[in-house]
């Protein structure tokens, strides 16, 4: 178990270490990203983290840490932005590490209550991340 105590952690940098506050603990649940964490299937996932030189997901900002879970027919790719600055980037995927076709996946953000609302991207567009703020996207296959 990973759980992020001092005053509840960060919610969004936490992600990028697998962690998220304690149940009833922080002024936000987790209970919702636990939620995406189920329907993704994360106990299947290999975890890649930004530190690891075989993290298939980069970004172009080395203020914002990307980690990739994967699984062989998706990805979730938690998205932290350490500066104090809002910061938009571009992601970089090795599609061949992956064994992805880019013309063959969807890049989107699943609906998390209190975390993100749904959006769908382009996977070569850029991106908005606010300061001390993250994404949670999922890349999967058509």
């Amino acid at each position: 178990m990973s759980e992020m105590l001092q005053d509840g952690g960060n919610r969004f940098l936490g992600m990028v270490y697998g962690a998220t506050a304690r149940h009833s603990y922080g002024q936000y649940s987790p209970a919702p990203v636990w939620k995406l964490w189920q329907s993704f299937g994360i106990e299947e996932a290999e975890m890649l983290g930004y530190w690891d030189e075989k993290c298939p997901v980069r970004t172009s900002d080395p203020e914002v840490k990307a980690t990739a879970y994967v699984k062989p027919d998706k990805v979730l790719v938690a998205i932290g932005n350490f500066s104090d600055q809002d910061k938009t980037i571009q992601l970089s995927f090795d599609w061949k590490a992956l064994g992805f076709d880019p013309d063959q996946t969807v890049l989107s953000a699943p609906a998390v209550t209190d975390f993100q609302e749904a959006h769908t991207f382009q996977k070569d567009e850029y991106i908005f991340v606010k300061s001390k703020e993250g994404w949670l996207l999922i890349l999967e296959k058509k």
